[in-house]
């Protein structure tokens, strides 16, 4: 069985507009990623210890765009997706810096913020 999982961050705290290149950083150094690389500074691909990521910026006017911007979208081993994406959510979100929605196959899966089920 193949998933998607994708999540999307924003900052946990108002501390301006969240983007790409302040929020990508830090949340490389929470799910300690290796080798990053920007790509013409609309995304950054990092690898994980089982896994990749493309971080990409997607502003929108609204939720859960408006408030997380930044999607993350991870690749890893057939079968371990669903394992891997609530690890990287649990990751993000005991870090206390980020708001984080975690969507299996376009299904919300859990947020740090909102209510899966008012979606």
């Amino acid at each position: 069985m193949s998933g998607d999982v994708v999540l999307l961050l924003g900052t946990a705290e108002s501390d301006g507009s969240p983007s790409l290149e302040r929020i990508a950083p830090e949340a490389a150094r929470v799910l300690d990623l290796k080798d990053l690389r920007t790509g013409d500074h609309r995304y950054v691909i990092g690898d994980g210890e089982d896994f990749k990521v493309w971080l990409s910026f997607h502003p929108e006017d609204e939720e859960p765009h408006l408030s997380h911007p930044i999607w993350v979208d991870v690749a890893t081993e057939k079968g371990a997706e669903y394992e891997v994406g609530r690890r990287l959510f649990q990751r993000l979100a005991d870090s206390g810096r980020f708001r984080v929605v975690l969507f299996l196959d376009w299904d919300c899966d859990r947020s740090t913020h909102f209510s899966c089920r008012d979606w």
